[in-house]
């Protein structure tokens, strides 16, 4: 059976210029929201480490694993354009 989706290219101007740019201006809020949310959560784990330094080591791990987690978090979420290009080119040959 051929690939019915062969040579079809996903497109949104068949909704209209109104569509493409709400859609645009949703994902770029959401974006925008997901970096504040991620760079809070990256101060909140810096607090949580200064806070219990020599007091609770294992606090401090955690602090330092939400630190880790929050910088790689938005390090991908600086890079979405780069990762999803990256993603569409290998999947889309």
């Amino acid at each position: 059976m051929n690939n019915p989706l062969d040579g079809i290219i996903p497109d949104f101007t068949i909704f209209g210029a109104q569509f493409t740019e709400l859609w645009q201006k949703l994902l770029a809020g959401v974006w925008g929201i997901a970096i504040v949310v991620v760079i809070v959560w990256l101060i909140m784990g810096f607090v949580k480490m200064g806070q219990n330094s020599e007091t609770n080591p294992a606090a401090v791990a955690a602090g330092k694993q939400q630190v880790i987690t929050a910088g790689i978090s938005l390090g991908c979420l600086a890079a979405l354009t780069v990762i999803v290009g990256a993603v569409l080119a290998i999947f889309a040959r």
